[in-house]
């Protein structure tokens, strides 16, 4: 049997949703005219400030410290890749206004707040009202210089460590999850059967195989 694939961005997804957050993967944005698609958040999520599990039974999950929060209602846009964390051109150059079309598709701000909001996230990759704390957030192996200022970056290791100390000590609470994705049900299925150091090395593995297959697919469209 081949070695099974993961996408790195349905993770990333798992990550994100294990931490509270409601979803969405490749949210497209598309262009003002007919044509194709402007770009795509690869992982768009939303965390609001109270949430929390297992509450009541006096050991809570604590989530990623990323996410403590500070009574604001948390937008994340998440750019992920395989190697170095990076931020595509449409989330860096302010001229294509690619920021405010995800901003007025998101809705959270009026027309008259969108343009203050896309310039802080261009400038700083964060901002904030007293409602709303929005980020940029930059999945990825290794970290990234050029954008230290400008995005949240999150690497591989502490995400896979997090996702499998999720499942491990929760594993009765998250057992019953016959609704979940394939690869939800992968991840889990790997912390229940293996150590720490087996599980990042296997999910490793099959990111790798992913990203393989979609440049194999690239290279040879036909």
């Amino acid at each position: 049997m081949g070695r099974k694939t993961m996408n790195p961005e349905i993770i990333a997804y798992w990550f994100f949703r294990l931490n509270g957050c409601a979803t969405i993967t490749n949210f497209i944005i598309h262009p003002d005219r007919r044509g194709s698609q402007h770009t795509d958040v690869d992982v768009l999520a939303v965390r609001f400030p109270h949430r929390a599990e297992l509450l009541t039974s006096g050991e809570p999950m604590l989530d990623h410290p990323v996410f403590t929060s500070d009574g604001r209602i948390d937008i994340l846009f998440a750019e992920v890749k395989h190697g170095q964390c990076h931020l595509n051109g449409p989330w860096t150059n302010p001229e294509d206004e690619n920021m405010q079309r995800v901003l007025y598709a998101v809705g959270a701000f009026d027309q008259q707040q969108v343009y203050e909001v896309a310039q802080a996230l261009y400038q700083e990759g964060i901002y904030q009202n007293d409602i709303y704390r929005v980020r940029l957030f930059a999945v990825g192996e290794r970290k990234n210089n050029a954008i230290i200022h400008t995005a949240v970056q999150l690497l591989w290791d502490e995400i896979l460590v997090f996702i499998f100390n999720r499942f491990a000590s929760y594993q009765a609470q998250k057992a019953h999850h016959g609704q979940w994705d394939s690869i939800g049900r992968q991840l889990f299925e790997l912390a229940s059967r293996h150590t720490q150091e087996e599980f990042i090395k296997t999910v490793r593995a099959n990111m790798q195989t992913h990203v393989n297959s979609q440049q194999l697919a690239r290279q040879n469209p036909g």
